[in-house]
């Protein structure tokens, strides 16, 4: 029974709305109507993560961000590194950005990105592998090339070379912790 008085009452409301726009009041024929106002476009945003997956996924990226600008700054911004890596992860970008600093090399360029499907691994650990493609980057030291990153026999590393990402759930929120470069598989 209630809902059938809610719909009574939701129709006799929309007719009451209906009705009252109905009326013109205004007797003066000096007076003019006002044009009623387009509404403004509202600005689209990127929709907000929702799953795990997405959530961890957005954080690499913004993580991969920090990492790539504290190689080309050739210092970090704690405040920012402090909210999308830990543990390994966040002391491997120290260490990387100390010794691009104490060599005296720059970095130059942009690294492009490819992330694979995030794998959940528990409740709070996704990995995520990204295709690393550094074409564009250049490591240079008095403005001379710098040698390529070997691989562990000795070969330059190839590019682009897939990444492996481990990324835990930390007072709810995405943190990488650790990398590792897959050396044997294709990216």
């Amino acid at each position: 029974m209630r809902n059938h008085h809610s719909v009574l009452g939701g129709v006799a409301l929309a007719l009451a709305l209906t009705l009252s726009g109905c009326g013109d009041d205004d007797t003066d024929p000096e007076t003019q109507k006002t044009p009623s106002e387009t509404p403004s476009p509202t600005a689209t945003s990127t929709p907000t993560p929702k799953t795990p997956e997405e959530k961890a996924a957005a954080q690499l990226e913004a993580y991969l961000d920090v990492r790539d600008d504290a190689f080309r700054a050739a210092t970090i911004e704690f405040k920012r590194l402090n909210k999308v890596a830990t543990g390994r992860e966040f002391l491997n970008v120290q260490q990387n950005v100390s010794g691009i600093e104490r060599s005296g090399s720059k970095v130059t360029g942009e690294y492009v990105h490819t992330l694979g499907e995030p794998r959940q691994r528990a409740d709070d650990l996704i990995l995520i592998t990204d295709c690393e493609d550094r074409t564009e980057v250049k490591r240079t030291k008095e403005g001379k090339p710098v040698p390529e990153q070997k691989d562990p026999e000795g070969n330059p590393l190839r590019n682009p070379v897939p990444i492996e990402y481990e990324l835990v759930l930390d007072k709810g929120r995405w943190l990488v912790t650790s990398s590792n470069v897959l050396w044997d598989e294709p990216c």
